[in-house]
């Protein structure tokens, strides 16, 4: 039966695993999708499940005894953002102008930047924004947040350009940032992102320049 092989499959899972559906079709590519859902639905039940749906199609081991605690962990949540979001993804908005030390203001969700469409995703408490910028696929996920950082700076950044640099040139040498910056893919995606104009594409320089130097990513 699904049920049985599945649960087998999930419990060796590490607790916070996030996994899809489409994963679980492709552990299993025998069995039906409705059988799978069906299992996975049966897993998601009772006080206790070894399952838990976090959104639409993703889920998560659970740790077993603790029908008190939160049912998604705490590690699986963080991570849930990023899963929806996909490849070519970072922060945007206030979210990331605040963590990057350009404002004190800490906004109640986290915003993500993603290419193509926004993700229909009301429940995962995150605010998505669509960007069409396919060249941001190649990029790791510091290096898109900071064509964001260069694109929202002006939305909500409390300080400005000249300090904004300041303050990123302190951070970095005190090992705030770690990601990598692949200087040419940087400013080769940043030179696509269309309607912006030379000031951003200066900023982008600006913020490539520092940041491919080596030292430690912004949190994510």
């Amino acid at each position: 039966m699904a049920y049985g092989e599945i649960r087998e499959w999930a419990e060796r899972l590490p607790v916070a695993a996030l996994f899809t559906l489409d994963e679980v079709q492709e552990a299993f590519p025998c069995k039906s999708r409705a059988a799978i859902k069906m299992a996975l639905g049966r897993l998601c039940g009772g006080d206790d499940p070894l399952v838990a749906r976090a959104v639409r199609s993703i889920y998560c081991r659970r740790r077993l005894g603790q029908r008190r605690q939160a049912p998604i962990p705490v590690e699986a949540r963080e991570a849930l953002p990023w899963l929806i979001a996909g490849p070519g993804s970072g922060l945007t908005g206030p979210d990331l102008i605040n963590q990057i030390g350009w404002s004190t203001q800490v906004p109640p969700s986290r915003w993500i930047a993603v290419v193509g469409r926004p993700p229909q995703a009301p429940d995962s408490a995150t605010k998505y924004e669509g960007r069409s910028n396919e060249k941001r696929l190649a990029l790791n996920r510091w290096e898109v947040s900071l064509i964001e950082a260069a694109r929202c700076f002006d939305a909500w950044a409390e300080v400005g350009w000249e300090e904004a640099m300041e303050k990123y040139g302190d951070n970095k040498a005190r090992g705030f940032y770690s990601a990598p910056v692949r200087i040419a893919l940087f400013l080769d995606a940043a030179s696509s992102e269309r309607g912006l104009g030379p000031l951003f594409q200066g900023r982008c320089r600006d913020l490539g320049e520092v940041a491919s130097t080596e030292g430690p990513a912004i949190a994510a």
